[in-house]
């Protein structure tokens, strides 16, 4: 039976908007698991990005963002990273986050300093006992019961 490995927004971000489907090797170990709140995260991200990039700009302020998504800027890039993100999805085991995880969340939050995302994400994984977890975010290494894998 093959361990399980959670999949953080950021490695999913690196398949889809870099083209690092070669870490998609370097997981085909283990059996994949990430929640709604990343696919959440990373939709959101999806939208920023492509919406950024459109504009030839690195970065801008929010509301501006916003309005020119609304505009439709971005709109076919969009729609292709979210079609790839479904495909990626449909590999994944997708775990849901109830209360009892939110509850979780609190804890580790304080316990660890993690942002509030970050401290769902490490309590879905404790909650369902995944102990690794596929991530570029340096802030995972800090909390003891999850083992950052190298990928």
């Amino acid at each position: 039976m093959r361990e399980n490995c959670f999949i953080d927004t950021s490695v999913i971000l690196k398949i889809i908007i870099e083209n690092k489907v070669e870490l998609l090797e370097g997981l085909s170990k283990y059996t994949l698991h990430t929640s709604t709140n990343v696919l959440e995260e990373t939709s959101f991200k999806i939208i920023i990005t492509s919406v950024l990039e459109e504009m030839n700009v690195e970065r801008a302020n929010f509301f501006k963002v916003k309005e020119k998504f609304e505009e439709g800027v971005g709109g076919k890039v969009i729609i292709g990273r979210l079609h790839i993100l479904n495909f990626l999805k449909s590999r994944f085991i997708v775990l849901p986050v109830g209360d009892a995880i939110f509850d979780i969340s609190k804890e580790i939050m304080k316990k660890y300093r993690l942002l509030s995302n970050d401290a769902l994400i490490a309590a879905t994984c404790k909650h369902y006992g995944i102990r690794k977890i596929a991530t570029f975010d340096e802030d995972f290494k800090r909390v003891d019961f999850l083992e950052v894998v190298k990928i």
